[in-house]
């Protein structure tokens, strides 16, 4: 029976350790010897210490301890069981780990927080905004016994006060030395470096490592502009390292805030406590999202007829706009109070003394952000439509608004914004200082800033000049107001977080909540809902006039009652496991503003997902790639151990070389590549991995839905199974909101099957590649040499045609007629030249045919990377990185794929499109065969790649990866192609010709003329044929050398290759330096050392690198992962013939000399 056993994996002695103990979450047979079975923590432990072999398992037994006593102190005092939502933080807390706690309001945070505060029992402080909060908090720890000091500093006790307080007299609370500090509103101390600095001091950081820290953020801010810069890495290396030596001896904790840390002090304190001090902002929301075409307040009121309101006055109406409409409530028999600053409007609204209050509708204001009152709050009225409004020559300095405009008012705007979109984020900031400083820049920057000052100035005369009065774009409204040009920009995050305040969590479900905007320009209301439908998928306006009232108000008044029959909120804590940082972060980004903490320096997005009336607290991390291999430690035959029937692979860590970038599998204090003592290992992303799984309710693998995926899926659930029993594998096809959703609904488990095979075509490559290895090195003296069994076949192909190739040299007369080529050999140059200056050429069309032809199917992997590599030029390594980081930035579908299906959301996609460019007759839905594991590759939005130009302009954080020309033309060619693959046949025109050349006859038939169908968007190659010929004669051959193209088309024809090994087959090659690729057309050549290498393959081993072969192994590993074959027979099989094999390569090795 195959098996598989982690070298390093115990979770108590770190040591050998095989995959059902680590699934049955029990240490290793010498830790803990016996039969393997699931035991609870506490007999663990208990065996450990019977047996005296415990270790590293202490940690994990104390850590649940505590969790424990904590849990009991919370049933006892607050009288209910903690939420799984408050477990998990509790389970951190335990741990002593300072973060924030990242949840919506009403979800108990601050009774978590006060409980722990009791459980801590030593000197703490808890910060609170204000004094009637910190009453609040002071009296609700009495009354859980805990021994409180408000506004005064003492030692052994929960220290409550104010920010003021602690500014006033930070040397007091300093003196303190607390070892717990919780915040309940970190926006104050993110708000001035002064505030920030007062903290670090609480915190107990001592001023040079602040300073240190400050100065590591401002050099890694300039390393932006000079990334080649030695004397600045050094500098920053060097102050990483001392900063890394200072660890924070005080645990402290965020309750709520929803900045970012953006000065540089604020990022100075985030760089030292290790996470961001601010929580997810999420869209969690049930509300109704009405307007009133007009601004007409009273009508408004009248219509709602009900208290409790937040009326939002767009910021450029002003104050006297604010006590104006107080006047107007207060007339119709309400009280209303102004929320401009202070807090005293909100404990006079809490008391149910105020029914309106009228504030300015700013992300900052105090009544978006400081009001929480789920029961009195019902209804949020926007005066105007929210906006930011902008002099127009000021935002005028912006490259994205100027090329918007530019392009409103007629201007081609293709090119600059192309070369925009190339740029950096640093080079656009530098962009921007030159613009609005009128500083002349360097290369090509300069050249861009000095068009944009041109194309300003043009807009500004064009304006004045036309006497334009608005300019609707897709993100902003350009309109004139009092003899000014002005930018009103509508504020989609400001209306979702303030009419979010109307829609809040309690008695563990979602209040129902009323917005309602008073529109004053209704292209601007416009704009705000395509916005926000970004955003917000289920934004739906409606016109109060075309509602009940009534109703609305009964489900309003009903949500907030005890006994409301309404849906409950379940909340639940997830690991969710992906491949690269880019998907950790687009997935985070998807369903609203991540929080970001780092775990043994890895990485980790902290989010909120929805997933029907479940509240999902997901954690993600990547592991980038795989995070163990077959290991190259002397044990058995190459790593496997071979015991009667069973195999047991055994794995190690990845280590990778700082130095020189290469991996190796064997546990080693320096590089066995460079001698460089500089090495990672992948064991520091295990520690991440079973340290989040320990917190969290279920773990969610979410690797890439194939062979190696699934591989990764397995090694993450082993050695995370110790801590973790809810364990279960998701798989997505688009990185996409929808897609992320469908599989956490969809979740399994790890297709064993599918792991097995993944494993035996990695022992197969093990074996067989280190066997021919070492009989290439041994030949031929050289370190770099290496073969797979793919790979055999594969050279063999590039050195018989480049062999052929060879022989056939001569000299090519390439004849063009018009735009068509043909092509005479002739043996020697005199030959060629005396066949061209004898030359005649005659043209006759002998006869027309029209013919209607089809779409191709949307592309496979194996289409795409010959299409692109016949049209572009781009070889297949180049392309596989583009398409996956397409793929990891929600653009594409999966990748790695052999089938041509499209679903249901894919011909939806492509009927849209085509409906938005008026080509709605010229669609035809197909799914291009049958449903299976994996989709054709395909865009996942409607945006071509104008579209998608134009997102990344308007959406500068939008995607975490960097574009270049290359990302744009491949995007283009798989959005046409599966948009052409959704159309109407074409009717395409051929010609049949008789060619005279001298005294010869070619006859050719070839099409002049597409029309209609998908040709409209996926033109097809016409020629035009024209007695004006031209010729060139040089060097050629009557064979022609393998492109990539041909050598993917062999290996998918001859089954040999998978969507997933076709790039990495022929990178391989090169590597080797067995073929190289030619700098004009990228054909593949042998190389001397490739054809030696080859040939003594073929002489020794010729049956194991047969095509045959390798075909009939990969077919077998198929069945393997198809459950149709056992591992152990194909193992037994292969283990045969490379037994055969070693037999042959030493005969060979003895008579093959003189090389």
């Amino acid at each position: 029976m195959l098996k598989i056993n982690y070298l390093f994996g115990c979770p108590n002695c770190g040591g050998p350790i095989d995959e059902d103990r680590l699934f049955a979450g029990i240490p290793c047979s010498k830790c803990l010897p016996g039969k393997v079975e699931n035991l609870d923590y506490r007999v663990i432990y208990d065996l450990l210490v019977k047996n005296s072999t415990l270790k590293g398992y202490a940690e994990y037994y104390y850590e649940n301890e505590t969790y424990e006593e904590i849990l009991e102190l919370f049933k006892k005092v607050i009288k209910n069981e903690p939420w799984n939502l408050q477990k998990y933080w509790i389970k951190r807390l335990a741990k002593n780990e300072s973060f924030s706690l990242s949840a919506p309001t009403g979800l108990g945070k601050t009774t978590t927080l006060l409980v722990y505060s009791l459980y801590f029992g030593n000197t703490s402080l808890y910060i609170v905004p204000t004094n009637s909060l910190k009453d609040q908090i002071c009296e609700r720890l009495k009354q859980i016994g805990a021994k409180v000091s408000c506004d005064k500093a003492n030692d052994n006790y929960v220290n409550v006060a104010t920010f003021n307080r602690i500014l006033r007299h930070y040397e007091e609370y300093q003196a303190l030395r607390p070892r717990l500090v919780i915040v309940d509103d970190s926006d104050m101390i993110l708000k001035s470096g002064k505030t920030t600095e007062v903290i670090a001091k609480v915190l107990g950081i001592n001023n040079e490592v602040f300073q240190d820290a400050i100065n590591l953020v401002k050099l890694r801010k300039l390393l932006r502009f000079n990334k080649d810069d030695k004397e600045l890495k050094d500098k920053i290396n060097e102050l990483e390292y001392k900063i890394s030596s200072w660890k924070p001896l005080v645990q402290f904790l965020v309750a709520s805030a929803t900045l970012k840390p953006k000065g540089t002090k604020q990022q100075a304190l985030r760089l030292l406590i290790g996470f961001e001090p601010s929580t997810i902002q999420t869209y969690l929301r049930n509300i109704a999202d009405l307007y009133y075409p007009s601004t007409d307040l009273k009508h408004v009121i009248e219509k709602i007829s009900d208290k409790g309101g937040l009326i939002l006055v767009s910021k450029e109406y002003g104050k006297e706009k604010m006590k104006e409409l107080k006047d107007l409530i207060e007339k119709l028999g309400y009280t209303a109070s102004l929320a401009i600053a202070g807090r005293k409007f909100l404990d006079k609204f809490s008391e149910g003394k105020v029914d309106f209050l009228i504030g300015s509708a700013s992300y900052y204001g105090v009544a978006v952000r400081g009001l929480d009152e789920p029961k009195k709050l019902k209804y949020v009225i926007f005066y105007g439509v929210p906006k930011i409004r902008l002099n127009l020559k000021d935002a005028l300095y912006n490259p994205s608004m100027i090329v918007k405009i530019a392009e409103k008012i007629g201007i081609d705007v293709k090119d600059i914004r192309r070369k925009l979109v190339f740029l950096s984020p640093s080079e656009i900031q530098l962009l921007k200082i030159g613009l609005l400083k009128n500083e002349k820049l360097n290369g090509k920057i300069e050249e861009i800033r000095n068009y944009l000052m041109k194309l300003r100035e043009e807009i500004l005369n064009t304006l004045e000049d036309k006497k334009i009065e608005r300019i609707k774009t897709e993100s902003f409204l350009v309109a004139e107001s009092n003899n000014k040009y002005y930018v009103y920009v509508p504020d989609a995050v400001t209306y979702i977080q303030a009419s979010g305040r109307s829609s809040r969590i309690i008695h563990n479900g979602l209040t129902f909540g009323v917005s309602i905007v008073l529109v004053d320009d209704i292209d601007l209301l416009d704009i705000l809902i395509q916005k926000l439908r970004k955003i917000v998928t289920s934004v739906n306006f409606i016109n109060i006039e075309n509602i009940n009232m009534d109703k609305i108000r009964e489900t309003v008044k009903k949500s907030r009652e005890e006994s409301a029959v309404q849906k409950k909120i379940v909340t639940k804590t997830v690991l969710l496991v992906v491949e690269s940082p880019t998907k950790a972060k687009t997935i985070a980004r998807l369903f609203g503003r991540p929080s970001k903490r780092e775990v043994y320096g890895i990485p980790v997005y902290e989010t909120i997902i929805m997933v029907n009336d479940t509240i999902l607290i997901v954690n993600i991390i990547a592991t980038k790639g795989h995070i163990t291999d077959l290991t190259t430690e002397n044990i058995g035959y190459y790593g496997v151990d071979i015991k009667d029937s069973d195999f047991i692979a055994n794995y190690s860590p990845i280590y990778k070389c700082y130095n020189c970038g290469k991996t190796f599998t064997s546990k080693s204090d320096s590089c066995p590549y460079c001698g460089s003592i500089f090495i990672s290992s992948t064991e520091k992303i295990i520690a991440a991995l079973r340290k989040l799984s320990m917190e969290v309710d279920e773990v969610y693998i979410a690797s890439d839905p194939d062979q190696e995926g699934e591989k990764i899926a397995f090694d993450v659930a082993s050695m995370t199974s110790p801590y973790n029993r809810n364990i279960y594998r998701i798989k997505y096809h688009e990185v996409t909101r929808n897609g992320i959703l469908e599989a956490i609904v969809n979740k399994g488990k790890i297709d064993l099957n599918l792991v097995r095979s993944q494993v035996v075509r990695r022992i197969e490559d093990r074996w067989i590649g280190f066997e021919l290895s070492s009989a290439l090195k041994s030949v031929f003296y050289e370190r770099n040499h290496g073969s797979g069994r793919v790979q055999g076949p594969v050279l063999g192909w590039v050195v018989e045609r480049t062999k052929q190739y060879k022989n056939n040299l001569g000299w090519i007369v390439n004849i063009k007629l018009g735009d068509y080529n043909i092509r005479k050999f002739f043996k020697t140059k005199e030959e060629a030249e005396k066949f061209v200056s004898n030359l005649r050429v005659k043209i006759n069309a002998l006869s027309e045919r029209e013919e209607i032809q089809n779409p191709l199917p949307p592309f496979t992997t194996d289409t795409l990377l010959m299409e692109v590599f016949n049209k572009y030029g781009i070889n297949a390594q180049i392309t596989m990185k583009i398409t996956q980081e397409l793929f990891e930035s929600g653009l594409i579908t999966y990748h790695r794929t052999d089938s041509t299906h499209v679903s249901n959301v894919g011909v939806s996609i492509a009927k849209e499109y085509l409906e938005s460019k008026g080509l709605k007759n010229d669609f035809i839905g197909r799914s291009w065969g049958e449903e299976g594991t994996h989709e054709a590759i395909r865009p996942t939005t409607t945006m071509d790649v104008e579209a998608l130009i134009k997102d990344i302009e308007e959406n500068p954080n939008k995607y975490f990866i960097r574009f270049t020309k290359y990302h744009f033309k491949i995007y283009d060619l798989i959005f046409r192609r599966f948009i052409a693959s959704q159309m109407k046949p074409a009717n395409i025109k051929y010609i049949k010709y008789e060619i005279l050349i001298n005294d010869e006859k070619i006859e050719v038939e070839i099409p002049v003329k597409v029309e209609g169908g998908f040709s409209i968007i996926y033109p097809l190659k016409v020629y035009t044929l024209s007695d004006n010929f031209t010729t060139y004669v040089g060097k050629g051959s009557t064979v022609l050398l393998l492109g990539y193209a041909d050598v993917i088309k062999s290996m998918k024809e001859k089954e040999i290759g998978r969507p997933s090994t076709y790039a990495k087959i022929i990178s391989t090659l090169i590597k080797h330096g067995y073929i190289v690729e030619s700098k004009r057309r990228s054909f593949l050549i042998a190389t001397n050392r490739g054809i030696k290498a080859y040939e003594f393959l073929s002489n020794c081993c010729s049956d194991l690198i047969s095509e045959n072969r390798t075909k009939s192994l990969l077919q077998k590993v198929d069945k393997i992962a198809n459950g149709n074959v056992s591992a152990d027979e194909v193992l037994f099989e292969l283990h045969r013939e490379i037994t055969i094999l070693s037999d042959k390569l030493v005969n060979s090795l003895k008579s093959y000399t003189n090389i």
